[in-house]
């Protein structure tokens, strides 16, 4: 059967395959990105594609330390009957439950085809007795969640081997145990916890030789132009940077810092390691994982030290003889102490595959290491001999041993033997180290565990789980009520400064309040005068109701917010320390004022001031004299300048108090008090206000 371990490894597609794919030279500083996914292989690569097909605004990295995608897909340039093409020597069984890849196949327009099962087992045949399959059956319907949450529920088995229990009164199927440990997993049993075959049956809802028929034994799908085609697609428009091995990680920070062995720094908001289980301890991670998760990574890795090879053919001959091309072979001299085949030829049916191009696939054990040159010998005498092929030539042969990869460190990972049950828990899709930084990978996915698939559901989980990470960053920086109005029906008293002078109100000596309204979400509160109308219609240019063309009403278009309180504003400013009136108009809200005359005004401000030397002026002593000036004004900003100006009978304020009001102020003023029964409160403000910057024109100007 095949292996199916991935996680989502280093590795990217070749060079000569089309794709968009940007270099960035060594010496450039890279900008943050953000999302940087480590390792190109299944998982990564899904889990890119994912994010920038969901948000294709994201900055998206992929950083791979090999020269090509695919991770554990491994692939390799073969002599075919068609010529040179790419063929698998990695993982490519499918299983037909396998629903996430097989969603992912489509959607990439990959086509598959049942693995071909023409002819008879040559070795590996089922027994007939009877087998005791309940305890299988029973992890096949337990949950995986169960499994990992339930300590109760494991009881012994992480203290348990797979070999004993396989000779135990439970488990009597040894023979499909022990055909998963080599053609799965490829790890003796005597080193594997026995809750790894729990936890494998019950990701895969499936019990052992459930399992070995979908994956190589006659059940299996296999990808039209393999599972190297299905990477290459997957890269296609994505940025991957290959030779770019990461050596360390810092989560501590913000964007958070990957660094290349090349010594490349890059930053990100976020950041997947889409890597084995096993190679993590390649990576310095900043903050170190916890002691669980460390327990986890020390205990839980490959054991086996097989060959994958794959043997391309001019037509299969095996087929001819009536045989399937499923070999075992079995030796005790060595070198070749173990080997088994499958036929991964990709055709439609047994009728027309003697036409399409052929291959067998298959998995051997050495009992010391021996060059390619032997090995490529072993295999095919091996397979000649159990095939009692007098001539069987391959037109090539390739292999790989994923455990001297330091990139890999071998297949499928096992749990070993007394694992602490705590570890467990991170077999949960994927693990974020602090914050920002995820570990993703087939080794630790709650769904087919180990395979293809699960490396998929991964890359799934950890993209949504990216994605809604920097959603609600972006909406947190932009503020809690982005978009939000306030609404509000209780009134809001404002204090500005002495900006805004004291309002008067009758009867009062005095108030520092004034009511103030910014918009709509403070409903009108105008207090209508004593014997007056109150203003129920609100104008204003914040309302923008404002109506272009002059009304002949006497309500002045705009009501004035502070209305309630301006009849009173021309006794204040006749008896207040104010030495010139105040107008205070921000808008259409007040009624125009003449301006007064400043042509003559002696200040800084005016650029007219005269060069004068004061007479020992000192700004913290009131007593001290200014330098008189002879056009009748003085500006007065605060106590520190006191006011001297000969020939005047002046107060404090400036006001000469010898003066007496014209005939026409009086007048004026007269005539306001007789009509202020009869006027509302806005009316009487304004007639005020005028009458009021009138009677001040003529005490200081005159």
């Amino acid at each position: 059967m095949a292996i199916l371990f991935f996680g989502g490894a280093d590795t990217l597609k070749p060079k000569t395959a089309k794709q968009q794919q940007r270099q960035v030279n060594s010496n450039q500083q890279t900008p943050t990105y953000d999302v940087i996914v480590v390792g190109a292989g299944l998982t990564g690569l899904t889990a890119a594609r994912k994010i920038q097909q969901t948000r294709p605004g994201l900055s998206v990295l992929v950083l791979e330390a090999r020269g090509q995608v695919g991770g554990k897909v491994r692939y390799a340039t073969m002599q075919t009957r068609n010529g040179v093409e790419f063929v698998d020597t990695g993982s490519q069984f499918i299983a037909p439950t396998d629903s996430e890849l097989l969603s992912l196949l489509q959607e990439l327009n990959v086509q598959t085809s049942q693995q071909l099962a023409c002819g008879n087992n040559t070795v590996f045949e089922q027994t007939k007795k009877k087998r005791d399959l309940s305890l299988q059956q029973q992890w096949s319907t337990t949950p995986f969640s169960d499994f990992v949450n339930s300590e109760s529920l494991v009881g012994s088995l992480t203290n348990v081997s797979i070999a004993t229990m396989s000779r135990g009164a439970d488990v009597t199927d040894t023979d499909s145990v022990n055909r998963l440990m080599q053609t799965f997993f490829d790890a003796p049993g005597e080193q594997v916890s026995s809750v790894q075959l729990a936890l494998t049956c019950a990701s895969q809802n499936a019990t052992t030789i459930e399992i070995l028929r979908r994956f190589g034994h006659g059940e299996s799908l296999l990808a039209k132009g393999g599972m190297n085609e299905v990477v290459r697609r997957l890269a296609d428009g994505l940025l991957i940077e290959y030779s770019q091995r990461v050596v360390h990680v810092n989560d501590a920070v913000f964007p958070s810092i990957v660094q290349t062995s090349a010594g490349r720094n890059f930053t990100a908001r976020q950041v997947i390691l889409a890597t084995p289980i096993s190679t993590l301890d390649n990576i310095d991670i900043v903050p170190a994982p916890e002691a669980s998760f460390q327990q986890l990574i020390q205990n839980y890795g490959p054991t086996g030290h097989a060959y994958y090879f794959t043997m391309s053919f001019q037509r299969a001959t095996w087929r001819l003889n009536g045989r399937s091309g499923k070999v075992i072979y079995t030796s005790s001299s060595g070198p070749l102490v173990w080997l088994t085949t499958f036929d991964t030829t990709y055709a439609n049916s047994c009728e027309n595959s003697t036409s399409a191009s052929s291959s067998l696939w298959g998995i051997a054990h050495f009992s010391y290491d021996v060059p390619f040159e032997t090995r490529s010998k072993l295999y095919t005498q091996a397979i000649m001999y159990s095939l009692r092929f007098a001539d069987f030539s391959p037109l090539d042969v390739s292999d790989v041993n994923f455990a001297t990869d330091d990139l890999a460190k071998g297949t499928i990972p096992t749990l070993r033997v007394n694992i602490p049950f705590e570890s467990l828990k991170y077999l949960n899709d994927f693990h974020t180290v602090y914050q920002n930084v995820h570990i993703a990978t087939a080794d630790l996915a709650s769904k087919s565990l180990g395979t293809m698939n699960g490396a998929v559901h991964s890359a799934q989980a950890v993209s949504n789980y990216v994605l809604q990470m920097l959603s609600a960053a972006e909406a947190q920086s932009n503020g809690i009520l982005r978009d939000v109005p306030v609404e509000s029906t209780t009134p809001y008293v404002y204090h500005t400064s002495s900006h805004y002078p004291p309002l008067v109100l009758a009867g009062s000596q005095g108030s520092t309040t004034f009511h103030y309204e910014t918009s709509s979400h403070y409903p009108p509160t105008v207090a209508a005068a004593s014997g007056a109308q109150a203003t129920t219609t609100m104008k204003h240019f914040s309302f923008g109701n404002l109506d272009s063309e002059n009304s002949t009403n006497d309500e002045p278009t705009a009501v004035l917010y502070d209305s309630p309180a301006q009849q009173q504003q021309a006794t204040r400013l006749q008896n207040s320390s104010a030495s010139t009136p105040f107008a205070y108009s921000t808008s259409s809200v007040m009624p125009p004022v003449q301006p007064i005359e400043t042509t003559t005004f002696t200040h800084f401000s005016n650029g007219n001031a005269e060069k004068s030397t004061p007479t020992a002026v000192q700004r913290d002593d009131p007593s001290v004299s200014i330098t008189q000036q002879t056009n009748g004004y003085v500006y007065s900003t605060s106590t520190h300048y006191p006011l001297v100006i000969a020939g005047r009978n002046l107060d404090k304020n400036g006001i000469d108090t010898s003066a007496t009001p014209s005939p026409q102020v009086v007048n004026e003023l007269q005539q306001v008090s007789e009509n202020a029964s009869n006027s509302t409160a806005l009316q009487l403000a304004r007639h005020l206000n005028q009458l009021v910057h009138s009677l001040l024109t003529q005490l200081q100007l005159n």
